[in-house]
């Protein structure tokens, strides 16, 4: 074995957004630390989204003398991650480090060709590829693995896609579930996205094939955590409705089960294009209440070249059908899309209004390196007006301030017009719904 202990870090950042702690156990370091389980590896876990700092991180690597340490990184607040790496190394040369997550996904040989303070990568998925740099498999040989030659060559090995199904779900034996926000948890039934949206990483984090569970094991993993006291389940997935059939029987296995107030959240949305009234009532019968659609734009033009694969028309057929089902329904838009005009902001504004929905979301457009918009900036002639590194790093700053300026759209002060007319529309919605929950 080349590694008999392992720590895992997850790294947390308030400044991301997100909240100043994180509702649930983070799935991806689940799913890591569950297969390791499965191949007896020693390891313990630290997640800084629950309250712990920097110190906490070096007191266990001193206390508990790991020779390997992992960081599962985000791109949000990737240099704040590598100032905690830095530290890691000062204090502790002998260890060896590893890095994975989405920031490692889209870096590449660069994650390591830049920071010599890592020794290793694993690009997408890390469950299989983390066991065998574990026990010792010749590193050449470990898919999705980068790491350096004797002569500091950076390499990366050629990617393996592995079948999600062979792979345990998480019960988190290793994370202390009580210092998390909530009193749920989440599940993913699925990975990657076969779909082109210009402004999303998806499918370059987890592959451009869909990959799903069967539905049996999907159904098994809900009831496991029902019986462990959970009746919230939130289900990560981006595609979940992709698969129509497998949908269906996930929902027919739930309603033949003895699961009581069993509340479930679709946290990732249904995209447009699958919605049909089949597809939602299968949705409703597996006890989900609330159902979010990312629409993205009111306008067909950005809806075209975003790549969204749906128009303006489809959008409203499935908010009108969700909303007449009785689903509570949350909308999300995207504003400071390149060539995005007021006129087309103001269609999303309309669409928004359109129908008797619950929420609405306005976001920022931010450029994340490995996609489409970051592409198109790049190759028309656009302004980022802050470094990559300086925007990633405060999410929770830029919410309400443009990044960057391009040609044929909107100017930098009517994006941040925009961004505040966009509260005005949210605040709207919410007080339409209180009324009407007054009225009932």
């Amino acid at each position: 074995m080349r590694f008999k202990k392992t720590l895992l870090v997850n790294v947390y950042y308030q400044e991301s957004g997100y909240g100043e702690k994180l509702n649930f156990p983070p799935i991806g370091l689940g799913y890591i630390s569950e297969y390791l389980h499965k191949e007896n590896i020693q390891h313990e876990i630290i997640d800084t989204g629950t309250g712990s700092g920097f110190e906490d991180v070096y007191d266990r690597i001193q206390y508990w003398k790991p020779d390997l340490v992992g960081f599962s990184l985000n791109s949000t607040c990737f240099p704040k991650s590598f100032t905690l790496i830095e530290n890691v190394r000062k204090q502790f040369p002998n260890v060896k480090i590893v890095v994975g997550g989405p920031h490692v996904s889209t870096e590449g040989v660069k994650c390591l060709g830049d920071n010599i303070e890592i020794d290793y990568g694993v690009i997408k998925e890390g469950e299989i590829p983390l066991a065998y740099l574990c026990n010792g498999v010749s590193l050449e040989n470990i898919p999705g693995l980068i790491w350096r030659t004797d002569s500091g060559e950076v390499i990366a090995n050629n990617l393996q896609m592995f079948e999600i199904e062979d792979l345990p779900f998480p019960r988190y034996n290793s994370f202390d579930l009580s210092s998390y926000y909530t009193d749920s948890i989440s599940i993913i039934t699925s990975r990657g996205c076969p779909f082109l949206c210009t402004f999303c990483q998806q499918s370059s984090l987890l592959g451009k094939k869909w990959r799903g569970r069967t539905p049996q094991s999907v159904v098994d993993e809900i009831e496991y955590w029902y019986c462990q006291g959970y009746s919230s389940i939130h289900i990560l997935d981006d595609n979940f409705a992709f698969d129509k059939e497998r949908l269906i029987h996930i929902s027919g296995l739930i309603t033949q089960k003895e699961m009581k107030d069993l509340d479930i959240s679709l946290v990732g949305g249904v995209r447009i294009s699958y919605v049909n009234r089949e597809t939602l009532l299968a949705i409703k019968r597996m006890g989900v209440r609330y159902i979010s659609f990312g629409v993205e734009s009111g306008s067909d033009k950005i809806l075209k070249l975003i790549r969204k694969g749906c128009n303006v028309k489809q959008a409203e057929k499935a908010i009108k059908m969700a909303v007449d089902l009785g689903f509570s329904v949350r909308l999300f838009f995207i504003i400071g899309m390149p060539l995005e005009t007021m006129e087309d902001v103001s269609k999303s504004f309309e669409l928004a209004l359109r129908f008797n929905v619950d929420e609405v979301r306005f976001f920022n457009l931010m450029p994340y390196e490995g996609t489409g918009i970051m592409d198109w900036i790049n190759e028309n002639d656009a302004t980022l007006l802050y470094s990559y590194a300086e925007y990633m790093s405060d999410f929770k700053k830029f919410k309400q301030i443009p990044v960057f300026d391009s040609p044929g759209g909107m100017s930098i002060e009517e994006k941040a017009k925009a961004l505040r007319m966009s509260k005005e529309i949210i605040n709207t919605v919410e007080e339409r719904r209180a009324e009407h929950s007054q009225r009932i």
